[in-house]
This record gives C-alpha cells, structure tokens and sequence, in this order.
C-alpha cells in the first residue's frame, strides 16, 4: 500500500483549473520532485497532497484512507507525522518568532512543560542557524530569515513526511548547504520527502521520482533545462 496517493485529482479555482485527472503514488522513504514551468500545477498538487487543499473531484489518500473523510484525531495525527514549509514561509505576520515556533508544539505535545518546548526551540533555530532576536515579528526578518523559520517550524516536531514548496528560493550558498545537510539526514532515517524546486544542484543532490508537470496535467516523460 503506498503511503500518500492521489486518484484521478482535479481542482478547480473559479473557471481556472490549475491541475487536471492526477494520479500517483508516493512510497514511504521515497523522494519525489514536482517539476514544471511556472504556473503548471506542481505547488498546488504539492498542497493537495499534503491536505491543505481538498480536490475538487478525485480521492488523496494516506495508508488508504481519504485524507478528508479522517476523524479529527486521524488528521491531527496526520499533521503530526508530516510538515509543509510553504515558498513564502507563511509565518503568523501578529505572532514573533518564538510564538510562531510554539505553536506547533502546543498543539501535537499539549502537555509538553513550557521549560522543554523553549528548549526545542532553541535547538531548532540553532540547527538552521537562525541568530536574529525570537522577539522579532516575522515583517522585521529578510526572505532569507522568514525562511529558515518556516523550515524550523516544519522541523520542530520531528515529522517523518516533509513536503517543502521551493525550499532554497532566494537563499545565499551557505543557508542551501545547510539545509541540504539537514535534508541528507533526513532521507537517510528513511524520511519521506516530497518537495517542489526549480534549482538544478537541489534536484541533482535529491535525486527520485520526478513528477513532471506541464498545463496542470501530469506527464511521463523529461524535462528541458529551461522547462525546470
């Protein structure tokens, strides 16, 4: 049975369909990579998959169930095991970095002591590298900065199924490096990674199934250079 799979998905905003009849399937301890130009599909089939978006028509499944037809209990124990670091970071713009940090702590570990989750906190924004004040507003950090608390955020509860949305977009070399690293030890505890990029060395290092995505349909075949 594979871990996450999409039957015959379709979504549509308004008249716009953004992704047509997509079928897959991901195996746990796999990488994959949604490729595609700009605006073919790949971010919000990533988004569908990960159960921010129900389809429109078609089923998204995890361990054969229907990711939107789980118990309340079945999707917090879904939202547990897997994290999404969104392409702009999606930081609460009213909450400082600390807060935006604990609040996924306070929702999977409710009875975590506050001394153990500042503590993971600290050892999170620590592994990114991340030195600004925690008191900061996420308006105060660069794109870089929100980004490396985005992936924190997406860190911080240990997931093992990590979906990540142009992880190294506008990212210096050193920042990418170390979220390779990061990523490397991840897929190496057999961690389930699916993530949608256009950076040609990430692809290289990250190398799986690629899901190549063209006009919100998904094809079989390869990609040019300038189609990634």
């Amino acid at each position: 049975m594979a871990l996450l799979e999409m039957e015959d998905v379709t979504f549509m905003a308004g008249e716009v369909i953004p992704i047509h009849d997509i079928s897959l399937q991901i195996e746990e301890g796999t990488i994959t990579a949604f490729v595609g130009n700009p605006g073919s599909g790949k971010s919000t089939a990533l988004k569908i998959l990960a159960g921010l978006f129900p389809p429109t028509f078609g089923k998204v499944k995890y361990n054969g169930k229907d990711l939107f037809s789980m118990t309340q209990k079945e999707t917090l124990a879904f939202r547990k095991r897997a994290a999404f670091m969104f392409q702009d970071s999606a930081l609460w713009s009213n909450q400082d970095i600390y807060h935006n940090l604990e609040l996924p702590l306070q929702i999977h570990y409710p009875h975590m002591h506050k001394d153990e989750q500042k503590q993971k906190i600290l050892d999170i924004i620590k592994l990114v590298d991340y030195e600004k004040p925690l008191t900061n507003r996420p308006a105060a950090l660069s794109l870089g900065e929100r980004k490396k608390i985005g992936f924190a955020r997406a860190l911080l509860c240990e997931p093992d199924i990590l979906f990540l949305d142009e992880p190294t977009e506008s990212l210096d070399e050193a920042t990418v490096t170390r979220f390779v690293t990061i990523l490397e030890k991840f897929c190496k505890r057999k961690g389930t990674l699916i993530f949608v990029s256009h950076d040609a060395d990430f692809l290289k290092t990250f190398q799986g199934t690629k899901c190549i995505f063209k006009n919100g349909e998904l094809l079989n075949g390869s990609l040019n250079k300038n189609e990634i």
